[in-house]
């Protein structure tokens, strides 16, 4: 076998791989795009439980930051969806707010924000981090406040939706009445409606890989 037919061959292997990988990580994306999504198409956590002395859990901000808008309606992109159940009778409270705000109207007062959730961990509880800011009281119950840019309050189950917008976000987790203790039961879920089409887009890519290396090496 000369330089060029070795080399040929090489190539063809190499292609092949990259079409296996392809067609395994689409198949990946589409299974779980089948199977682990709920009924609305959100793919969630597992329940985590936050109990807390203090007035409020809030997660560390988040910066977001999207393309170019004509590319895309990105808060149609990636959706989010936040369900909480008060384990108490005051009801439960859920809020994303820009980092300013919520500041402001935490400055002072004794909270929680959540710095590690491991969620993967089998057969245990999750883990999570605090980092706990001494203070007061609320001034106000967080549902007086128009500076929320979505929220949502009451006994029992609720549930927030929010797409998701560019920015620097916090989640808050309070009691509706505004009281001192948390025990709040929560699953934190993502719908990324393009995941599907990547899915294909993977499988389909792969698929072309495959045959091209075959053809090569039939070739030769």
């Amino acid at each position: 076998m000369n330089v060029g037919k070795i080399f040929s061959v090489a190539v063809s292997v190499i292609v092949l791989l990259i079409g296996l990988g392809l067609i395994a990580g689409g198949g990946a994306l589409l299974w779980s795009n089948t199977f682990l999504r709920d009924s609305e198409g959100y793919y969630s956590t597992r329940t985590i439980n936050i109990e807390r002395n203090s007035y409020g859990v809030t997660t560390y901000p988040a910066r977001i930051e999207f393309g170019p808008a004509w590319l895309f309606d990105w808060s149609q992109l990636v959706k989010v969806k936040l369900k909480a159940t008060s384990n108490k009778a005051s009801g439960a409270f859920i809020g994303v707010a820009e980092e300013g705000d919520l500041l402001n109207y935490l400055n002072g007062v004794t909270y929680d924000e959540i710095r590690e959730l491991d969620i993967n961990r089998p057969f245990r509880p999750p883990r999570i981090n605090y980092r706990e800011f001494p203070g007061g009281a609320l001034d106000t119950p967080p549902g007086g406040e128009e500076f929320w840019t979505t929220s949502t309050a009451g006994k029992g189950t609720q549930i927030l939706r929010w797409g998701v917008e560019e920015g620097r976000y916090s989640l808050a987790l309070m009691n509706q009445d505004g009281s001192r203790g948390i025990d709040i039961d929560g699953t934190i879920g993502v719908k990324v409606p393009i995941i599907g089409g990547i899915g294909i887009g993977l499988f389909i890519a792969g698929l072309v890989l495959v045959l091209f290396s075959f053809l090569l090496i039939y070739r030769n």
